[in-house]
């Protein structure tokens, strides 16, 4: 595990796409799948990250900067969005950001469950070390502490606001 990479850490997972398995034919699924996992290694590869894992409908890549980890999530988020998936569908995805090495995911997974598709949601570390950075129309906004969707535990969250492409 010592050639993980460190830095900050990116793990997007798709809302209620799993659920999708059930409700389509099986090769229907399975490609829509592969177009999903394709569009983030492309978006995420693309922004400067490095892939780590790429497993169903999760993605975890790490980058050198927080800034860049923090515009590659908001491009997947754009991308997953606009993207004109097969068969009409439509999937969201959320994000959690942490800084650190890519094997010490459990905060990034936090950040996942708690987040509803379509947000990005960041540790107090990755917060901070934006503060100082130019990120243009993007935000971080304090939550304070949410619960995750399958305990009854509460996580520190930090959100970055991004505009849609309806609003900017």
């Amino acid at each position: 595990m010592s050639d993980l990479p460190t830095g900050t850490i990116v793990m997007a997972e798709g809302r209620r796409v799993m659920r999708l398995s059930s409700e389509l034919a099986p090769e229907i699924f399975d490609e829509l799948l592969d177009e999903y996992q394709r569009l983030l290694r492309d978006v995420l590869e693309a922004t400067g990250g490095r892939v780590v894992e790429l497993s169903g409908d999760s993605a975890t890549a790490a980058f050198p900067s927080a800034k860049q980890a923090a515009l590659a999530a908001v491009a997947a988020q754009r991308a997953v969005a606009a993207h004109d998936w097969p068969h009409g569908q439509r999937l969201g995805m959320s994000v959690g950001l942490d800084s650190g090495a890519a094997e010490q995911d459990v905060r990034c997974a936090e950040l996942c469950d708690a987040a509803e598709g379509g947000q990005i949601f960041l540790t107090q570390a990755v917060s901070t070390l934006l503060e100082e950075e130019d990120l243009g129309a993007l935000l971080v906004r304090d939550l304070g502490e949410v619960p995750l969707r399958r305990s009854e535990a509460l996580v520190r969250a930090y959100e970055l606001v991004f505009p849609t492409a309806e609003t900017s």
